[in-house]
């Protein structure tokens, strides 16, 4: 089969026989005897170098051999790999002499099918098909959301004078000549957003609603509210999010206790063609209550790595520095101007007494060290991704609860590792029982949920692999408050690291990935975590401790995307075959890897109380990197006691099952190609099941 993606070639019934007939059974394998194979030489065909290889029994072997212009590639007899870019062919575990025969046809005797629809939102059996000769072909077509399939046609679309053939989803054609049949789907594939001010006003229009348009994603259900900032304005207020129904900041104890309340910039699900949202609004504190001064203030506007340092650019801009709170209500909400001057910065020990909760308008640019560190009863902050400066030392360690706001459209959602949002509204949406994997980036590159699904009828698999510095931690910790009864977590941790093993330390890449779902750090307790604000700070304007992170401030003028590399159940959705790269010599323990058994035990009892269960597997890893005095049943049999005893949680897989072949792996040590994937997947199930089977022996 051509490894074009999207075509399909239907073989003949001679073509299979062909194939058939160049099988044979194979022997058992024996080593210590070599084979022959022969590549036929035919027309339509070019082989360099030898057609006839002598190979060990078990070995594969491969030819040099192209497609001559003017034909095209159908298939082999032997069932052998042919990519047509490289030009190799390749027949893998060869056991007995065989003969391999390339299958080419004379264009001039293909006839080509091309199936065309007029909507991403309507798939499609074929796109198109290479048939040998005059053949009855049966196509499909399907709507998707909201959208449905009118009929197919020849000529062209039915609006743009095509002929109908049939309304029939499922339709038979005979085809003799190449020709183009049309799918055509009709319906609605945007949504709307409907804001409504409830006493505020479009700052461009002066209305009282505000209405944004966007195509519906196929991914995922939770849609952006990012087209609405900014435009909406109410006089002496700050917007702070959004809810279902009329709500006002300074009548609930959180903004989690708000009915439906959502994160500006954040996430929102639509069920149907719209969705009706409320802005939620904070009154403004007198000014009477700061004490402030007028200053120029300098503020950094762009950070870049180059040659080994980093590289800030900053202007002094004109506005008002709070340097004291003498206000004596529990909530302050800072103005966005005071003495019509925009509010840029918080100093040091400005804040202090009994305040609980405080809004931060998206004019704040700076929060200095201890600028609220006093404040020992605050738990609630609301601030926006405007803020460029804040520090750990800014906040006591007492906040629990983080608004995080968008201001700008995300700058990594063009990334993998920021598509983060598929993964999340898959967690909070699916229904019926389901299965979601807990790791780093093994997980997002060595899972097959597809094929998991497959293996565990009844469960829809929810792939929350993510990036190994991020804190698994913190995602087992959002887990718990989605889950329910019957539901399985599986932790299946790289133990190269803390963040992966349950520490409870923050990394930049967690704003990196979860830009486009900033709501997700409004499910768990804050206090739980370290490292919160210095992370945001390096996320916004860099660290010269990890130049792989390009500051987000550099990119705040990018178009929003959907990354297409990520499926529905958040998996890696690009073809990863053979292995790139040796990832160096053997130098990794596993022996000496640490749980953080403390952290993992308290979020598996919340996990348990929502009647789901907690359980932990092992990420895969490449053989080749492992210290080969840990290769042994002794290692493995000393890690397993060692998880078992440290968690209260079940261990219901044998690390060193999950220590796999080199040719299992892509482009990093964790990083698992599809075979791979399907392997580990298969074993992470077999495991499963037999843990489900009969828990009380783990």
């Amino acid at each position: 089969m051509m490894k074009k993606a999207g075509r399909l070639i239907a073989a003949l019934a001679v073509i299979l026989a062909l194939m058939l007939a160049g099988c044979a059974d194979e022997p058992e394998k024996s080593d210590g005897y070599s084979v022959r194979v022969i590549l036929r030489r035919c027309d339509g065909i070019s082989i360099s170098g030898k057609n006839i290889a002598e190979v060990e029994a078990g070995r594969t072997v491969t030819f040099r051999v192209s497609i001559d212009e003017g034909y095209i590639y159908i298939g082999n007899t032997a069932g052998a790999e042919y990519d047509e870019e490289d030009g190799r062919l390749r027949l893998k575990d060869v056991f007995a002499p065989t003969t391999v025969d390339m299958i080419v046809l004379p264009k001039s005797e293909v006839v080509y099918l091309e199936v065309k629809k007029n909507s991403d939102y309507g798939s499609v059996s074929e796109s198109e098909m290479l048939l040998a000769g005059p053949s009855e072909v049966t196509l499909s077509a399907e709507g998707k959301s909201r959208i449905e399939f009118t009929g197919w046609s020849e000529g062209g679309y039915l609006d743009g004078g095509g002929t109908l053939i049939s309304t029939d989803p499922v339709h038979t054609f005979y085809i003799d000549a190449s020709k183009v049949i049309y799918a055509n789907f009709a319906g609605s594939t945007d949504y709307s957003i409907v804001y409504h001010l409830d006493g505020g006003y479009v700052s461009e229009t002066g209305e009282d609603t505000y209405i944004s348009y966007a195509p519906f994603s196929d991914l995922y259900s939770m849609q952006q509210t990012m087209e609405s900032n900014g435009k909406l304005v109410r006089d002496g207020y700050v917007a702070v999010g959004y809810s279902t129904s009329p709500a006002n900041y300074e009548d609930y104890d959180s903004a989690n206790d708000i009915p439906d309340f959502s994160n500006m910039g954040g996430v929102c699900v639509v069920d149907g063609d719209s969705l009706d949202l409320h802005v939620v609004w904070a009154k403004e504190s007198p000014d009477s209550d700061f004490i402030y001064e007028k200053k120029e203030i300098e503020v950094i506007t762009d950070s870049t790595f180059g040659f080994g340092r980093l590289n800030q650019r900053t202007e002094k801009k004109t506005g008002i520095e709070i340097t004291g709170y003498v206000g004596k209500d529990e909530l302050a909400v800072i103005p966005e101007k005071i003495d019509g001057q925009p509010v840029l910065s918080i100093a040091s020990d400005a804040f202090g007494g009994d305040l609980e909760r405080v809004v931060i308008p998206r004019t704040v640019k700076i929060i200095d060290k201890r600028a609220f560190s006093a404040c020992e009863n605050l738990r609630e902050v609301v601030f926006f991704d405007s803020v460029v400066t804040v520090y750990d030392e800014s906040f006591n360690r007492n906040v629990s609860t983080v608004v995080l706001n968008a201001q700008r459209l995300p700058v990594y959602s063009g990334q993998i590792e920021g598509s983060f949002n598929v993964k999340y509204d898959r967690l909070r949406t699916v229904e019926g029982k389901k299965i979601v994997i807990v790791a780093g980036s093994s997980s997002l590159n060595g899972i097959n949920s597809e094929l998991f699904e497959e293996l565990m009828p009844g469960y829809s698999v929810v792939n929350y692999g993510t990036n190994a510095a991020n804190p698994s931690l913190f995602f087992l910790d959002v887990i718990s408050k989605y889950c329910g009864e019957g539901d399985i977590i599986i932790h299946a941790p790289e133990y190269g690291g803390g963040a992966p093993m349950g520490t409870n330390e923050f990394h930049a890449k967690m704003f990196r990935g979860n830009e486009q779902c900033y709501d997700i750090f409004r499910d768990v307790d804050m206090s739980d975590y370290v490292g919160f604000w210095d992370c945001f700070r390096e996320f916004q304007v860099g660290d010269t401790s990890d130049s792989s992170l390009t500051p987000a401030i550099h990119q705040s003028g990018k178009e929003y995307q959907l990354d297409a590399e990520i499926n529905k159940y958040g998996d890696i959705g690009t073809v990863r075959k053979s292995v790139r790269g040796n990832f160096g010599g053997a130098s990794e323990s596993f022996v000496s890897a640490r749980l953080y058994g403390d952290n993992l035990n308290a979020v598996n009892e919340k996990i348990t109380a929502r009647g789901a269960t907690l359980v932990m597997s092992f990420a895969p890893h490449d053989k080749s990197r492992i210290r080969p005095s840990e290769l042994t049943q002794e290692s493995y049999g000393k890690v397993n006691a060692y998880c078992a005893e440290t968690l209260d949680y079940p261990v219901i897989s044998d690390v060193g099952e999950y220590i796999m072949e080199h040719s299992e792996f892509y482009d990093s040590e964790w990083h698992l190609n599809d075979e791979g994937a399907k392997k580990r997947t298969q074993h992470l199930a077999d495991d499963l099941k037999a843990y489900l089977a009969d828990p009380s022996s783990y």
